[in-house]
């Protein structure tokens, strides 16, 4: 027992000697690891690896040299910085410890010369990874709360979308804080509905226009001013069985200056079109119309309406009275109308009425004066609208309208007054000018014309009115448009004519500056009691070019086959343009 105490007394002892040595032998300060490396990493150190790019290149260039000497790789190599740990509540302030253990470090350098520096910065190093090692795992810092970051933001990854510049707005607050483009007019009698039996429609649809007119300010007016000229050549001017060509300079220029008021709108519009054919100077036109519209907004549900025009004109040799022979006589019409609107919430009701003045002038043919004062009236509406709104992009309404018709001379023909009233009555839908799909109104309904002398028979039948855009994709949009009309006619025995037009044409943009139409049209006209009926098909197409927000450069083919059940009646025509149409 004795000597097994001896060993292990030994042993202890030698054990102690050891330990006390230990702790006295001063060793360097290394900083806290807080992700260690796994137990791959542990074992004799290994040969430090050289760039991959260059493993065994016997003479290294300036630039390795470099690297070799600041430690970026080769045995002075560099490790990542450490993981910082997440900090709690209670820990030192970030980089205390750090600090703390690098001045201790300083320090015992500085006692020793200098001869541990190298030392020091292997220990501090963490090895290479290897394939198999651990990858530490650290969730980013969540922001605190009152802390403002003032950083710049990151920028984009090249490829990638910057979501900064991205207008995440809904398309209707674009359009509620953007400018609509200058086709659009917010003054229409009918909230782009106006009443297709006196007026055409001025619904614009969608435009595929890549620079759609901004105007020009003028104190809180804006201008918007367009000419348009063109070459056409006409292969049968004359409208007439005979067919004769002509080829003619037109020109057509455009303003418009309206308000830019929040209550309150007024508008002027002025427009001419001029033409100069070279072998019948007979056929130029000398037309000119001039507009004023006004509203005045009384509170925000209820408004007043006011519309006022002079157009002169020429007439077509197409028109339902028109003549081949002579001269085409100068017409005159003066229009004004009036509306007052009112909105019970959902509820519209618009109350509107109308004055229109028709004036014809004298005919030449073979130097015989021919009046046509026979064909003067004037016209009379009266009208209301009730609109129900179930949502900006679908309405439903109904539009019930007096008429009457005055002469002041009975028609040459057949010595009959054609003075006469009617009424018409219509139900349809609308679908707004909002929407990105379908725009526009249609419309089903009953006209009847009764004129004031029983010689004449009574005009009636059903009424069917569209103006319809549908956008089939962002660079097609197809409309479809029809009206339904009772005209009026000195044709013998006849009160009046029931005239119907259907067209369908489609756009499309092949490019963003190039955009190509084609369409197609139908007219039908039945001269009531005088069993004539008249039949009239059209096809066309055009492509336009916008070389600029200046100039478009367009060309126009049409080809139009009229047929009428009088003798010697039928023609038809092909009409070519080719033109450019400038605009501010």
């Amino acid at each position: 027992m004795t000597g097994e105490r001896k060993i292990v007394g030994m042993v202890l002892g030698f054990a102690a000697v050891v330990g006390v040595a230990l702790m006295l032998v001063p060793c360097q300060a290394t900083a806290q690891i807080l992700d260690p490396p796994g137990a791959g990493a542990s074992g004799p150190p290994r040969r430090p690896q050289l760039r991959p790019s260059l493993p065994d290149d016997p003479d290294p260039t300036e630039e390795d040299r470099r690297a070799f000497d600041d430690g970026r790789f080769g045995p002075n190599e560099m490790v990542p910085a450490p993981v910082a740990a997440i900090p709690q509540d209670g820990d030192e302030a970030p980089g205390q410890a750090a600090a703390e253990a690098i001045g201790e470090a300083d320090e015992e350098i500085a006692e020793d010369g200098g001869g541990l520096a190298e030392d020091a910065t292997q220990r501090t190093r963490m090895a290479i990874p290897q394939d198999g090692d651990p990858v530490p795992v650290v969730e980013a810092q969540a922001p605190q709360d009152g802390v403002i970051d003032l950083s710049e933001p990151t920028a984009p990854v090249e490829g990638q979308e910057d979501i900064t510049e991205a207008d995440i707005r809904s398309p209707e607050d674009i359009r509620a804080f953007v400018n609509e483009p200058g086709g659009y007019d917010p003054l229409l009698l009918e909230a782009e509905e106006i009443n297709p039996v006196f007026s055409p429609s001025n619904f614009q649809g969608f435009a595929l226009d890549p620079f759609p007119p901004i105007g020009t300010k003028i104190g809180s007016f804006l201008l918007f001013t367009t000419v348009e000229s063109d070459v056409d050549y006409n292969s049968n001017i004359f409208a007439s069985p005979d067919a004769e060509g002509d080829t003619a300079l037109e020109v057509r220029p455009a303003a418009r200056l309206t308000s830019n008021w929040s209550r309150h709108a007024l508008e002027f519009r002025a427009s001419g079109d001029f033409s100069f054919h070279d072998r019948f100077p007979s056929e130029d036109d000398r037309a000119y119309l001039v507009e004023a519209l006004g509203r005045v907004d009384v509170t925000s549900f209820t408004n007043f309406q006011g519309f006022a025009a002079h157009e002169e004109a020429q007439e077509s040799r197409s028109a339902i009275n028109a003549l081949s022979a002579g001269t085409r006589p100068n017409i005159v019409v003066d229009r004004l109308r009036g509306a007052f609107n009112q909105r019970f919430n959902r509820l519209t009701v618009q109350l509107r009425g109308a004055k229109i003045d028709t004036s014809y002038g004298d005919d030449l043919i073979a130097g015989v004066v021919e009046s046509n004062a026979d064909r003067n009236f004037t016209l009379y509406e009266q009208a209301v609208r009730p609109k129900w709104e179930f949502s900006p992009y679908f309405f439903v309404f109904s539009d019930i309208s007096f008429n009457q018709r005055d002469y002041d001379v009975p028609a040459d023909t057949d010595g009959i007054m054609r003075s006469s009233s009617g009424q018409r009555y219509r139900a349809g839908v609308s679908f707004g000018d909002v929407s990105q799909i379908l725009r526009g109104t249609i419309s089903l309904g009953y006209g009847e014309q009764t004129p004031n002398s029983p010689e004449l028979p009574v005009i009636d039948g059903l009424l069917l009115d569209a103006d319809l855009a549908w956008q089939i994709s962002p660079l097609t949009v197809l409309n479809f448009t029809a009206t339904t009309e009772v005209a009026e006619t000195i044709t013998a025995g006849s009160g009046g004519v029931m005239e119907r037009t259907y067209g369908l044409e489609a756009r499309h943009a092949f490019t963003r500056y190039v955009v190509g139409s084609v369409g197609v049209g139908y007219m039908t006209r039945d001269f009531v009691g005088a069993a004539i009926t008249e039949d009239q098909f059209t096809a066309g197409t055009g492509v336009e070019y916008y070389m600029n927000q200046w100039a478009v450069l367009f060309a126009r083919y049409q080809h139009t086959d009229f047929q009428s059940t009088q003798p010697a009646s039928s023609y038809t025509v092909e009409e070519v343009q080719a033109g450019v149409r400038l605009r501010h």
